[in-house]
């Protein structure tokens, strides 16, 4: 499968990149790494994401041809689809995409929809990064700074900077490897844990007061809402990370965040911890994820979107 993508990228010159919405540490530096890995190549690379960089990862060489806007309308020699378990998750107009060339699908979630003409879909993988790893190791190039900070970034954050039970030696041993090209640990911890404005936290105190708990204090539901955002003068990229302060809470094995979309539309993040397996319940949603951290989209009312998780609960 390896030696496919290899020949893929041999052959080729013009790939597109992508990647899910809301995209996180592992979806952006997968992404960019890429772009820089067949940059080198001397190929003709374009990212397309459908949001733009959340701030905290904005210190990351990003791409010189990277797009917010529309898709790009035009034929590749080859698609890639990063971290992306169901296609749709793309953003607005990603049918045509299929239309556009040969489409490539690297993910390591389980819950994978193997949408691609090629899958390579490996969920004992920390990250999509450590799959694109091995990838890049097969074409023999040589790693830059630019590669190196955005593997090692995108393992970083999907491994919850080494604490979730996904971080595994490979994780370790390649996150190493890239200190040698370059990458001070330090500097990444400090911009994507220690580089935050103040509305954040203000932010987060909202949300904190919303805070229920269910199931004698094992799960733990927060909030936040579109006027919460008005009244903090923030974003939804300012939420990132807010599940994880609900999980540390003790005794709590379920952590969940409902963050408002539009009128009737929740987007729901949930995190558990040791074995309890929460993509079991947002696959009820159509979503899906890992065993300790998964997501979904939940039309109703904010009240109708408790009592139907409190329901899908009961499973746990």
């Amino acid at each position: 499968m390896y030696g496919e993508i290899k020949n893929i990228i041999d052959e080729g010159s013009k790939f597109l990149i992508t990647t899910h919405i809301d995209p996180d540490g592992d979806a952006i530096g997968s992404c960019f790494s890429l772009y820089w890995v067949l940059h080198a190549l001397q190929k003709n690379p374009f990212v397309y994401m459908k949001d733009k960089v959340p701030y905290m990862y904005e210190f990351l060489p990003k791409p010189q041809h990277l797009s917010y806007d529309d898709l790009p309308d035009s034929n590749f020699d080859a698609i890639f689809a990063l971290d992306c378990g169901n296609f749709f998750r793309v953003g607005k107009g990603y049918e045509r995409l299929k239309t556009q060339g040969p489409l490539i699908n690297i993910d390591h979630h389980a819950t994978n929809e193997t949408f691609g003409t090629i899958n390579i879909i490996n969920q004992d993988s920390s990250s999509t990064a450590e799959i694109l790893y091995t990838i890049y190791r097969s074409l023999n190039i040589s790693f830059t700074y630019n590669v190196a900070v955005n593997l090692y970034t995108a393992i970083f954050t999907d491994t919850g900077s080494f604490r979730y039970p996904n971080t595994n030696s490979e994780a370790f041993l390649i996150c190493e490897e890239m200190t040698k090209y370059g990458v001070s640990p330090s500097h990444v911890a400090q911009m994507v844990h220690e580089n935050h404005p103040k509305e954040r936290f203000v932010l987060l105190g909202e949300v904190l007061s919303s805070l229920e708990t269910y199931k004698n204090d094992t799960v733990a539901l927060a909030v936040v809402t579109k006027e919460m955002f008005r009244k903090t003068n923030t974003s939804k990229e300012y939420t990132e990370g807010f599940v994880e302060f609900i999980k540390e809470i003790r005794g709590v094995n379920v952590a969940i965040l409902i963050r408002e979309i539009s009128n009737n539309q929740y987007k729901v993040s949930m995190r558990s911890k040791d074995n309890t397996d929460v993509a079991r319940v947002c696959n009820h949603f159509g979503g899906g994820g890992h065993r300790n951290a998964a997501g979904c989209t939940i039309d109703g009312s904010i009240i109708e979107v408790k009592d139907m998780l409190k329901e899908a609960l009961t499973v746990l």
